[in-house]
């Protein structure tokens, strides 16, 4: 008798297909915390779009996308919503770049905060675990009361208020799911590409959370500062959200001889590429709880930076004040990781309570599924191959036309006759 067939179908439903490795990063470490706590059940990733839309994040493994399917069930035993889902459908909208009709055709606002599906339940048991709303979003949450909730930071939780439980930020417990050797491996790979210099590296991670006026002028001193106070001192700038046409991340670039030292981090890069540049490096400083809570995952030293988001960060992390410049040079000057033990174990006792929570027996003998998954991956990653090619072309004009830029620029028609004569120099000399 195939036991495999008997297995309890669990679809863990979440913004997955966004292209925020936010997101990525929260679906592997619930994947990973539930295989270790059920062997016995099947999770099976679910998004309004998924493989229908692939991005460079789902990592060659996209979610089953919900389609526009008449039927109210969603074909699995349970149902885990996680994420930042707790927004109504104009909102999923503006998060896709699509018309309200796409999301709305899907049911994807009554899935996330009433557990319905064309007017029935999508499936026999529903939970909602690490769940909060998105920066900017509001939705009615009524439909919520008596359910089995979790939510991931205190704004969420003061929202829902004594009808949730925090469990915390499942992405402080990444670190189970980056192998140390995988770390260093792509980090070898990412300073043979010239992505990511050699030495000390200060990070900067920037999203669009941040929107105070007069940031991009703070961060920018910020850098410059630190960037003087250090001669083998370099910056990184890396972004969770790469597929975003707009952000905090493509301003942050500094004038002058310092700008060779910051780095960019290409926008093609994936989850295992950042928690790599993060892993090692002197500090990092986030601009938002996933970044934020990465880092700490790896025990980096890592401030976040005070915005009117403040709630979204674990307590554990220190905030930089307006003194932006001087809360990066004390975390130079004394970098310490954080403590994350007390939200580990919430998280673990959170995780303890969902294993429990699941079926013991499956109602479906298959998942049923449209696609051959393995045809489906094979296909989005050659479309990948085909898309990073580009990408890197793009790059790679972008760096030339930057050094053509940097040529012109008057520091090096002053610098130039220097190094020349330099070089001469030490010709001679040898």
């Amino acid at each position: 008798m195939d036991g495999a067939a008997e297995r309890p179908v669990v679809g863990l439903l979440g913004a997955f297909d966004t292209g925020e490795l936010g997101e990525v990063a929260l679906r592997r470490v619930v994947e990973a915390e539930l295989a270790r706590r059920r062997p016995d059940v099947v999770v099976v990733a679910l998004a309004p779009f998924g493989a229908e839309r692939p991005i460079p994040g789902d990592e060659g493994r996209p979610a089953r996308p919900l389609g526009d399917s008449p039927n109210s069930g969603l074909g699995v035993d349970a149902l885990i919503v996680t994420g930042d889902v707790l927004a109504d459908s104009e909102h999923w909208a503006a998060r896709y770049g699509v018309p309200d009709a796409a999301i709305a055709s899907r049911g994807v606002a009554d899935l996330v905060l009433t557990g319905t599906r064309n007017g029935g339940a999508a499936a026999a048991s529903i939970a909602w675990f690490a769940v909060g709303g998105p920066d900017g979003a509001s939705a009615e949450v009524t439909g919520l009361a008596g359910k089995d909730i979790w939510v991931r930071d205190r704004a969420a939780h003061e929202r829902l208020g004594t009808t949730a439980v925090l469990s915390g930020d499942p992405v402080l417990l990444a670190r189970r799911v980056f192998a140390p050797d995988t770390l260093r491996r792509r980090l070898e790979l990412l300073r043979i590409c010239g992505a990511v210099p050699a030495g000390r590296r200060l990070v900067i991670e920037a999203g669009l959370a941040v929107s105070s006026p007069g940031v991009v002028e703070r961060f920018v001193d910020a850098m410059n500062a630190a960037l003087r106070s250090e001669s083998t001192l370099s910056v990184v700038v890396l972004t969770l959200d790469p597929t975003s046409e707009a952000g905090l991340a493509s301003n942050l670039r500094v004038t002058g001889l310092p700008a060779e030292r910051v780095h960019h981090l290409p926008t093609w890069s994936g989850l295992d590429d950042v928690a790599a540049t993060m892993s090692g490096s002197v500090a990092v400083v986030a601009t938002s709880s996933a970044g934020a809570h990465l880092a700490a995952a790896l025990g980096v030293p890592v401030a976040a930076v005070d915005t009117d988001d403040r709630h979204r960060f674990d307590r554990v992390i220190p905030l930089l004040g307006a003194d932006l410049a001087g809360g990066v040079r004390g975390l130079l000057v004394d970098p310490k990781p954080v403590s994350i033990e007390v939200p580990s174990q919430i998280l673990e006792g959170a995780f303890a309570g969902l294993a429990e929570w699941l079926p013991r027996a499956a109602a479906f003998l298959a998942v049923n599924r449209d696609e051959d998954p393995v045809q489906s991956a094979l296909a989005i990653l050659q479309q990948r191959l085909v898309d990073e090619r580009t990408a890197l072309q793009a790059e790679l004009s972008r760096v030339q036309a930057e050094l053509q830029h940097v040529e012109r620029s008057p520091e090096q028609r002053i610098t130039r006759p220097i190094r020349e004569g330099y070089r001469r120099w030490r010709r001679r000399r040898t």
